[in-house]
């Protein structure tokens, strides 16, 4: 037997005048779809659907219909699928694993329901959540839930469970914040790190201004992956999945010898316990050196930032920030850009001569001058 395809389809609306909220009659409008399977008219409308929700039916309905008869998807509710996707990510080694499990057990699933069938979930209950959540928090974090249950619901489709995957559009985030140290809150803020009761601390700070690396890279450091040799540094687990080597400057050589100076000891974990064990988390004495050295609004990512500015600043290309910073995305680094001594003068050097007159003597003599700073 053949089976048939469905037709393109299109959505409908019913327009209908019901009592308002004062009683008087109002015009209201629910949407719907129109399709024919099979040689049948199909026409289904649903009050609570939005133009997106009747889209995101018939996109499924369509799908259905495509599939040989027999082969319906697995049903998974949202719980199920939520549990698959940390199982996924786990698997995946990917740093956002905690995170993202914060975020999904906390906010997503208990907002929406474990029992939910995903394939129930609609466009509208996701702006709704948008909507609600924009009230409670900045946007940047509702785009970062939001981020993770676009992912989840992009692989349900892949896994068979949806036919479609519904849209889910991110609030847009506001610029990004970035805050670096002025020269002389450095040695104040080692200063601090020195007097620290963790051992660590002062050597950790120092290779996150001199590398650029994140707290989580420089924590799980290896000496198998320091090589004093040559100088350099390989991170394998890094934030875009791709290994990244780091050449050592004087500061961060000086700083693992003086960690390690017994060479047949640098085995295992560069901040471990005496244990072996990772030496875990420093946010208690990374906020204690904060308040000695006087640093207000000040996060340690910010350590990131400081070593990406004064690379800029001190003369490095964009193209060399992006690969020791590791960023993806060139458009990441071009934040730097407007901190670099060179930046766009160039380019406004090329539109000189439209609107001047020859140049004078006094105008020669301050050329110079503009000149001789750049330089």
């Amino acid at each position: 037997m053949t089976h048939a395809m469905p037709t393109k389809g299109r959505i409908i609306t019913r327009t209908w005048k019901a009592p308002g909220p004062t009683g008087r009659k109002i015009r209201k409008t629910s949407f719907g779809y129109s399709v024919r399977i099979n040689g049948k008219q199909e026409r289904v409308v649903n009050a609570a659907w939005s133009k997106d929700d009747a889209l995101d039916a018939l996109n499924q309905r369509l799908e259905e219909a495509k599939r040989p008869p027999g082969e319906a998807p697995e049903e998974r509710t949202l719980g199920q699928v939520a549990t698959e996707y940390l199982t996924h990510k786990a698997n995946e080694g990917k740093r956002s694993l905690k995170e993202d499990r914060r975020i999904l057990n906390v906010r997503l699933v208990p907002h929406f329901g474990a029992d939910l069938r995903v394939r129930d979930l609609r466009p509208a209950m996701i702006a709704q959540y948008e909507k609600a959540r924009l009230g409670q928090v900045t946007a940047y974090t509702v785009a970062n839930e939001l981020s993770v249950l676009r992912h989840m619901l992009r692989l349900a489709k892949k896994w068979g469970y949806l036919d479609a995957a519904p849209d889910v559009e991110l609030p847009r985030k506001p610029e990004g914040r970035m805050r670096y140290l002025e020269e002389t809150e450095i040695p104040k803020l080692l200063d601090a790190c020195a007097t620290s009761r963790n051992p660590y601390l002062k050597t950790i700070v120092i290779l996150a201004l001199n590398t650029g690396m994140r707290r989580g890279e420089i924590l799980g450091l290896t000496w198998e992956q320091v090589d004093l040799s040559s100088a350099r540094i390989t991170l394998y687990r890094t934030k875009s999945g791709k290994p990244r080597g780091l050449p050592m400057n004087r500061d961060v050589y000086e700083a693992l010898i003086a960690l390690e100076p017994d060479a047949d000891r640098r085995h295992g974990l560069l901040f471990r316990r005496r244990s072996g064990a990772a030496w875990g988390q420093i946010r208690t004495a990374w906020k204690g050196a904060l308040n000695k050295a006087r640093i207000k609004a000040f996060r340690f990512h910010d350590l990131r930032h400081t070593a990406g500015s004064y690379l800029a600043m001190r003369g490095a290309t964009m193209r060399e920030i992006q690969e020791i910073l590791g960023h993806a995305d060139v458009k990441t680094t071009l934040r730097y850009a407007h901190l670099s001594p060179g930046h766009l003068r160039g380019a406004v050097a090329r539109l000189e001569g439209l609107t001047s007159s020859p140049k004078s003597a006094h105008e020669v003599h301050m050329e110079g001058k503009i000149e001789a700073s750049a330089s």
